[in-house]
């Protein structure tokens, strides 16, 4: 579903992505760790479709992000790590608003939109501007837009940031039940909860590289024998 061969980023002349190869079959899920500045951000931007890399191929089910941007884009669901815009709008005319923009059947939009709205739990904030809405609103908002037109892809930007702890619980579930369907997921983070409870595959950024990049039970085993405290009690 997702192919990335030797994948390479810079900003005037400084590498911000090296060299980063991997695969991912329908229904995995990928989480993406590494420190602030590491790429995760910009590895989904480019994934997106937003941004172009310098060298190297991207190809999600079997069509290049960077000839071919408009086949892409109806397969997949960018949900970034910050909500900006559209402070004007409701709930559901912001959803209404995307559900045409994905040319969603006429006949079929107001249904959709009253299912997301129920699965994201913003039925009750469905009639109030975006603006007025907490931060963990606004993450369930875009959620919600991504589900309208059912993509094969989800990237998913630091997806449990600005949840409670209930609304985290709940978005672990809801990536294990995306890969169930068969949804390819690759989600940015900082928390390693996300990983352990949501993905079974892991790749660690540094610097721009993959320091890690494999399966969660064997990158624990590499992380513990490379990191083994020892406590000596003296009496």
């Amino acid at each position: 579903m997702i192919r990335v061969q030797n994948l390479c980023k810079s900003f005037q002349q400084k590498p911000i992505l090296t060299d980063l190869t991997f695969h991912l079959d329908a229904g995995e899920r990928l989480a993406l760790l590494g420190l602030n500045g590491s790429g995760k951000t910009l590895l989904l931007k480019i994934l997106a479709t937003l941004i172009k890399p310098t060298s190297g191929s991207v190809e999600i089910a079997g069509y290049d992000v960077v000839a071919n941007p408009h086949a892409v884009r109806p397969l997949i669901g960018y949900v970034p790590e910050t909500f900006d815009g559209y402070p004007e709008l409701s709930a559901w005319e912001y959803l209404h608003f995307f559900a045409s923009a994905y040319k969603l059947e006429r006949t079929q939009r107001s249904a959709g939109i009253e299912n997301v709205l129920e699965l994201m739990d913003l039925t009750a904030v469905r009639e109030q501007k975006i603006r007025q809405l907490s931060l963990g609103q606004k993450r369930r908002l875009c959620l919600a837009k991504t589900f309208l037109h059912d993509p094969l892809v989800w990237l998913l930007d630091a997806p449990t940031s600005a949840l409670d702890a209930r609304g985290q619980i709940e978005m672990g579930a809801l990536i294990k039940e995306l890969g169930a369907m068969g949804k390819t997921v690759i989600l940015a983070t900082n928390h390693l909860a996300d990983v352990t409870t949501t993905c079974h595959r892991v790749g660690i950024l540094d610097r721009g590289r993959f320091a890690l990049y494999g399966e969660v039970v064997d990158i624990s085993r590499q992380i513990e024998k490379r990191h083994r405290l020892e406590i000596e009690v003296v009496e």
